[in-house]
């Protein structure tokens, strides 16, 4: 399953014709066995750009007489990356388990005769997601040669923990067979990282972009970069506060995944992160003094899985993705877990279908699916006879009502029916359209015309309830085309409707906002469509983005976990 990479901004980014930031080199005290902060002097040096420094000057030896061709073929010979953006999107926190023998922080870790391989293939045996291996020689004791054999020595994802400070380390690292790449924010400017950022996934490497504070994380956001990390430990002087990876976390969108870094040294730790919505924890120091790191990997890898206990199944979203027009679309619904698709019916819109490709398409879902995920037919205000021909030629679970159907259409379908109720959107003024004279200025204005807006949608939703109907769906009126708009609903109206009935949450939901929305509406599920497409191309019908589609079962999913203060209705 192809995952493509998020669209450019129109900047001109060019990685290759980027010069390098000047590094100042300057000497380096070893720290001493302090908790990780350097000795005397040394917390005044910047270490990380000393480190750099070092890195450019065995560069220019590494890469002597190697031309740009020469890289080009070497690192498009490399195949196939693995994916590690949809393993990092399944529910929970991932182990990003690291092979290192000594860092400036805590010298060395792990014997001269240490095998990473050994270790590497120790930390998938326990379940770690991605291996990490560091490629700095001198403070970290890492080669390319130690990526390039723990890479042919295990089944996961690799990412090369190196400083890059020339786009041609990216050649090199995905000629070795590096799947992720490490991207300091610390080392470059806006400008710069965006653009190795960009050349990064043109070679198909997945960029794990680092910050350490926000300026550096302002940096690493207005990149394309998909996995952001958040270091406790601050690169140039070594010292870990262990609550600033925390502190960060929220400042970061629900679109992106977000790793934590440095201060792991318990099971604890992680289950903790993942309390607080990490994605990945990357664990080194902590696994590679462990006598028995399969042992360890597994501990913290049972930390980061998400809880199954009943109070938080019973604040879990129902998720479904709707819209679905081709195989691969189906593929990433029930691989990102979804409990129901929708397969749009609906003529004259972006996403219809022919009755034929549904019915291809429905075979195909039943097919794969592991377990059972319902299969929803799409229709607005559809006759009975044409309900009909739907229900016995591709046999649906649940019929979706999402015209101006009455209630008693809904004993007619012959089918679990699921009616669409619309809503005002966020940026309607609800009570203009009850006062035009100007009292819509007026809070109190407003705060009655959205609870006798409410008032009204929760009649409906009764009456259509009282007919037979499985479930109440809340979309914004408007737009276009019959169903959904696009935008999401009023919040106010849509929570006072939701505390009154169970209701499913549609209109302009995406990975960034579902969790807030559900944190903010009660609803008992969330519907998406064009939140989780990849971009548009002319002419074409939409089609779902594996990732996205993950991600957003993920975060719909984990929105109320350990968050005890908040109802699932």
């Amino acid at each position: 399953m192809t995952i493509a990479p998020p669209p450019r901004s129109g900047r001109k980014r060019d990685a290759a014709a980027a010069p390098a930031p000047t590094l100042t080199a300057r000497s380096v005290t070893r720290p001493s066995d302090n908790g990780g902060r350097p000795a005397g002097r040394a917390a005044s040096r910047n270490v990380v750009l000393e480190i750099a420094a070092r890195r450019r000057a065995d560069l220019a030896a590494e890469l002597a007489g190697r031309t740009p061709r020469e890289l080009a073929r070497a690192a498009a010979a490399a195949g196939t990356p693995r994916d590690a953006l949809l393993r990092l999107a399944r529910p929970g926190l991932h182990l990003i388990a690291e092979v290192k023998r000594s860092s400036p922080s805590a010298g060395a870790i792990a014997g001269a005769g240490e095998d990473p391989i050994a270790r590497a293939r120790a930390y998938e045996a326990g379940g770690a997601s991605v291996i990490s291996v560091l490629c700095e020689p001198h403070w970290f004791g890492g080669s390319v040669a130690d990526l390039a054999a723990v890479r042919a020595a295990v089944s996961v994802p690799v990412l090369a923990k190196e400083f890059v400070i020339d786009p041609r380390q990216l050649q090199m690292l995905r000629a070795a067979g590096a799947d992720l790449v490490l991207l300091l924010a610390v080392l470059h400017t806006a400008r710069r990282l965006a653009a190795f950022v960009d050349r990064a996934l043109d070679l198909g490497l997945e960029p794990l972009v680092e910050a350490h504070d926000e300026p550096e994380l302002e940096r690493a956001l207005g990149t394309r970069a998909r996995i952001i990390g958040l270091n406790n430990r601050d690169l140039r002087t070594l010292t870990v506060d262990l609550e600033r990876a925390v502190r960060l976390r929220e400042l970061v969108p629900d679109d992106r995944l977000v790793i934590a870094e440095s201060g792991v040294r318990d099971a604890a730790t992680i289950a903790d992160w993942r309390a607080v919505g990490f994605d990945g924890a990357l664990v080194g120091e902590a696994l590679m003094r462990t006598a028995s790191p399969e042992a360890a990997a597994r501990a913290f890898v049972t930390a980061g899985r998400a809880p199954g206990d009943l109070g938080n199944r019973a604040a879990t979203a129902f998720v479904k993705i709707c819209g679905i027009t081709d195989e691969a679309g189906i593929a990433a619904a029930i691989a990102g877990g979804a409990d129901a698709i929708g397969l749009n019916l609906v003529p004259g819109t972006p996403r219809a279908l022919e009755l034929g490709e549904a019915v291809r398409l429905g075979r195909f879902a039943r097919s794969i699916a592991s377990a059972q995920v319902r299969i929803v037919a799409v229709t607005a205000d559809a006759s009975l006879d044409r309900i009909a021909e739907i229900v016995r030629v591709l046999d649906p679970d649940a019929v979706q009502l999402s015209g101006n159907e009455p209630p008693e259409r809904i004993a007619e379908v012959g089918r679990p029916a699921w009616k669409v109720l619309h809503l005002p959107t966020g940026s309607d003024d609800a009570a203009g359209a009850v006062d035009p004279a100007g009292a819509a200025a007026d809070e109190a204005a407003r705060t009655a015309a959205s609870a006798s807006a409410a008032h009204l949608v929760i009649v409906r939703a009764r009456a259509h309830l009282a007919a037979g109907a499985q479930r109440i769906m809340l979309d914004a009126a408007g737009g276009p085309f019959p169903g959904g708009t696009g935008k999401q609903v009023a919040t106010e109206i849509a929570a006072a409707v939701a505390r009154a009935v169970p209701v499913v949450l549609a209109g302009g939901l995406d990975p960034a906002v579902v969790a807030a929305a559900l944190r903010a509406i009660p609803a008992i599920g969330v519907d998406v469509a064009s939140g989780v497409e990849l971009p548009r191309n002319s002419g074409a019908r939409p089609r779902k983005d594996p990732f996205r589609t993950a991600l957003f079962v993920k975060r719909a999913r984990a929105a109320r976990v350990d968050r005890p203060t908040i109802a699932p209705r």
